[in-house]
C-alpha cells in the first residue's frame, strides 16, 4: 500500500475517528500524557499520534469516535484507561456531547477509568472547573481530570 492510498483512507474517517489528532495544542497535550504513561510502566498504549497505534473506533448509536488516548494500568487487574484531550474552545462546544457521552459508556462497558486532560494555564482563565460543570450537567463522571 503506498502512501497515496493511506491517505485517502485516512480522508474517509468522520471528525473524532481520525487516527491522528490534528490541532496542535491538543497534540502537544496528548505527547505529553503518553511519555508520562510510558515512563511510569503503563501498558497497551494506543494514541492518536504519529507512531503510535491509535486506540479502535468506538461505535455509537449517533456518531462513532476514536478515544485520544486508551492504556492499561500496572494494577492487578490491568485496568483499562479511556483519555480525551480537552482544550479551552471544546469545554462549552456543543459538538463533543456525544463524544464525551460515547466515551463514558465505553468507560462503563469496560470497566475503565474516564480521564481528562486540560491545560493548566489558559488566556480564558482556570479551564477545570469549567469543564467539571459542564460534565456534571451531562450526568457525566471522570475518574480524574489532569491539569497539565
Amino acid at each position: 500500500m503506498d502512501i497515496n492510498d493511506t491517505n485517502q483512507k485516512e480522508a474517509l474517517f468522520s471528525p473524532g475517528c481520525e487516527p491522528v489528532v490534528e490541532d496542535e495544542e491538543r497534540r502537544r497535550l496528548l505527547w505529553l500524557m503518553a511519555e508520562y504513561f510510558r515512563t511510569i510502566g503503563y501498558t497497551d498504549i494506543k494514541a492518536r499520534l504519529p507512531g503510535f497505534m491509535p486506540p479502535p473506533v468506538l461505535s455509537g448509536t449517533i456518531e462513532d469516535h476514536r478515544p485520544d488516548f486508551t492504556c492499561r494500568q500496572t494494577d492487578s487487574a490491568r485496568t483499562p484507561i479511556i483519555l480525551e484531550i480537552v482544550t479551552p474552545d471544546m469545554v462549552e462546544d456543543p459538538v463533543t456531547e456525544n463524544r464525551w457521552s460515547l466515551l463514558a459508556s465505553a468507560a462503563k462497558l469496560y470497566n475503565a477509568e474516564l480521564h481528562f486532560v486540560v491545560p493548566k494555564w489558559s488566556a480564558i482563565g482556570p479551564v477545570d472547573p469549567a469543564l467539571k460543570r459542564r460534565l456534571a450537567r451531562m450526568e457525566l463522571t471522570a475518574n480524574r481530570v489532569w491539569l497539565v
